[in-house]
């Protein structure tokens, strides 16, 4: 018997108002389990980025329904989702999300701080984030100092400092050469280690070598669904 999802997308519809009447996702349904790391692949524009927003309670569904550990996001309360939040879901935006006005490290530090940890103790757990993500010397930088590589990982480091049990990641190793993907996927598999998930929006086949799921995305549904292996004559990564 499968364990129980973390996340669960069930027919998920989300529409963009407008005269063009945009279905960015037309009834797709996912599943993400403790352990996995699912690679949501398929061309630009298939409607990732919608379908990963959903997942995290960014935005709701027009139809279907997301649930966290079996219970319909729409009946949580609004403390509920503010936890939800801060220790269930870390996000990695693709435009990165970053405050300019703030260093590298005090982005990094930021979720602890709205948490109630002590600046020390978030300090010291955002240095060493930024240290093994090989930014150690552009800690205090601000943003606009740092390249789109090194805004990328500044952003999966604020993702992945609260220990979140799920990161859901849109396009987390777009900016970056081989050695800082690897170092970037390493990082998120952290989050498996301690029994959590990772869902990441790619197009890069790097991913390929670390998640154990694959999920092809295309026209705004679930194509196809399987290990790597098993969806690799499908792959597209235009």
């Amino acid at each position: 018997m499968p364990e129980p999802a973390l996340v669960e997308g069930i027919d998920v519809v989300r529409r963009y108002p407008g005269a063009q009447g945009v279905i960015a996702v037309r009834g797709a349904s996912v599943a993400v389990r403790p352990r996995d790391f699912v690679a949501l692949m398929g061309p630009s524009g298939s409607g990732k980025t919608t379908f990963l927003g959903v997942l995290a309670g960014l935005d709701p569904p027009d139809d279907g329904e997301v649930k966290w550990k079996g219970r319909p996001m729409s009946s949580m309360s609004a403390d509920e989702r503010r936890e939800l939040r801060q220790h269930g879901v870390g996000v990695v935006f693709q435009s990165f999300g970053l405050l300019p006005a703030l260093s590298a490290v005090e982005n990094v530090e930021l979720p602890l701080r709205v948490n109630g940890v002590d600046l020390t103790e978030a300090r010291e757990r955002a240095e060493a984030w930024l240290h093994r993500l090989g930014l150690e010397t552009r800690m205090h930088n601000r943003t606009y100092e740092l390249s789109a590589g090194q805004q990328q990982r500044v952003a999966v480091a604020r993702a992945l400092i609260p220990e979140p049990e799920i990161v859901m990641a849109d396009e987390p190793i777009a900016e970056v050469d081989t050695e800082n993907a690897d170092i970037i996927l390493e990082a998120l598999w952290d989050v498996i280690r301690r029994d959590g998930a990772v869902l990441a929006a790619t197009h890069n086949p790097e991913a390929l070598r670390y998640a154990n799921r694959v999920v092809l995305f295309r026209d705004g549904v679930v194509e196809q669904e399987g290990t790597p292996q098993e969806v690799a004559g499908h792959l597209t990564v235009d």
